[in-house]
């Protein structure tokens, strides 16, 4: 009998007598009913439509009036899963950080539903710098697209050899410089990007990763995250 991922207790056996008579593979869970209820998802009904913070009306953050005023509108156009609290952190902590690739898997039903709203366009993971895959072996972004067997294009290159985000405070993060470019890979002909990272903090990073998209004559440039 296989354990929970996250709390390694046994994980009871689930198949519905539909699912045993049906003679298809059953994909198995991998986290307990307990772990996966810790997740909780942003109510879409009062986050900011703009970047999905949790809020208790459904209006445009202040943040989000901050970039609409130094960036095109159409930029501030994000969803997120999650709320980035403590069950959110110890999962990123042993996956991102940690390296165990396994935790991926957790998360893959929840992308691959929402990516079936945007069929026509193309997933680009935000790329990690040279020195951070060095010490990982792996961009988490990628990683979980991968694991969701869904298609993506690495059409962004880190350049940056400042320190990581997550080193830095919100100060910090809101001067960051342009940290990308295309890759030679990147399709003109491309009209919608959706681009994903595994957490939305400031917005700095996916409003630099959209201005090269929009720079490039990309009509429509949304994120997603798993976490906010």
């Amino acid at each position: 009998m296989p354990n929970c991922l996250m709390c390694n207790r046994a994980l009871p056996p689930c198949l519905t007598l539909k699912q045993i008579f049906s003679f298809h593979p059953h994909e198995s869970p991998i986290i307990c009913e307990k772990c996966r209820q810790t997740f909780r998802w942003i109510e879409k009904e009062t986050a900011c439509p703009g970047c999905s913070r949790p809020q208790k009306a459904s209006t445009i953050c202040m943040d989000c009036e901050k970039w609409q005023a130094r960036l095109p509108s159409e930029y501030v156009s994000h969803e997120a899963f999650f709320y980035y609290d403590a069950a959110l952190k110890e999962w990123l902590q042993r996956y991102k950080f940690q390296g165990d690739t396994r935790f991926a898997q957790i998360m893959s039903a929840t992308i691959q539903t929402f990516l079936k709203k945007s069929p026509d366009a193309v997933v680009v993971p935000i790329p990690v710098s040279e020195a951070s895959y060095a010490k990982r072996g792996f961009n988490q972004c990628e990683e979980l697209l991968r694991i969701a067997s869904l298609p993506y294009e690495n059409w962004l290159i880190n350049i940056s050899f400042e320190k990581k985000q997550s080193e830095k405070k919100r100060q910090e993060r809101l001067k960051t410089a342009q940290p990308f470019q295309l890759a030679p890979t990147f399709n003109k002909d491309i009209t919608s990007v959706i681009l994903f990272d595994d957490v939305y903090t400031t917005g700095r990073t996916l409003m630099h990763a959209k201005h090269v998209f929009a720079e490039a004559g990309v009509k429509r440039i949304t994120s997603f995250s798993i976490g906010r």
